[in-house]
């Protein structure tokens, strides 16, 4: 990878809970614009890599850079972290709530730049209603939408189509591609093969806190091909 690309740099990334190493030294790179997908069994330390990246965690070693800034605080302010349940206000509408992150990170806004986001995201019929009376697709659109408003370098997802219809997880996808389209690099976490194969340039999974595979998507020419692959390494 042309290291001129690179927004997120994990090095030597270890966490310990006690005894236990729930993430055991492991080193990759995200480019602009590329959607990793990352696989692994319930207790990989999927969420534990997320959690540290996104600096809701400190790691017990290693090195996390994103767009260059290494201190947590700095890293912060270049990170969308996106939970299993997305977390949004329920009496502000998506518009209103769009205008909160943007004062929270101290940006500059505007109802132009706000409404723009929500067209991108497919919220723009909705801008005016609670947050609280959406789905939960809607307020994962919302939440990604932030993240745009924000201009994110590092977006990190956790399981994000676990409870959506077939059609909300494919529209989330589409999503998911137009961030990347829009220079960030994404990293996505999930169980679900279908959506790493539709959605990400990069497979790699994880397995009790290490690497076991790292390949591009194109390496796998069916959704076949990519599930005999992870059970060779995780079952």
């Amino acid at each position: 990878m042309d290291q001129g690309s690179v927004v997120l740099s994990v090095r030597g990334l270890t966490r310990r809970f006690g005894s236990v190493e729930a993430v055991a030294g492991i080193d990759f790179d995200v480019a602009r614009g590329e959607v990793v997908a990352l696989l692994g069994p319930n207790g990989a330390g999927k969420t534990t890599t997320l959690t540290c990246i996104g600096g809701l965690l400190a790691p017990s070693a290693g090195t996390i850079a994103v767009a260059g800034a290494t201190g947590r605080s700095e890293r912060e302010k270049r990170v969308a972290y996106l939970p299993e349940l997305p977390v949004v206000y329920d009496d502000l509408t998506p518009a209103e709530h769009l205008a909160f992150v943007a004062a929270a990170r101290r940006l500059a806004h505007s109802d132009a730049i706000v409404s723009q986001a929500l067209e991108r995201m497919g919220l723009a019929e909705v801008r005016d209603r609670p947050a609280g009376a959406l789905s939960k697709g809607l307020r994962q659109r919302l939440c990604l939408a932030g993240a745009l408003l924000a201009r994110a370098d590092a977006v990190l997802l956790d399981e994000p189509t676990t409870g959506l219809d077939p059609a909300a997880q494919h529209a989330l996808i589409g999503v998911v591609r137009h961030l990347a389209a829009c220079g960030a690099g994404v990293v996505l976490s999930t169980h679900a093969l279908v959506t790493a194969f539709e959605a990400a340039d990069r497979i790699m999974v994880l397995v009790a806190g290490r690497i076991v595979l790292d390949e591009a998507s194109a390496r796998f020419a069916t959704l076949d091909a990519l599930r005999a692959a992870y059970l060779g390494v995780a079952a």
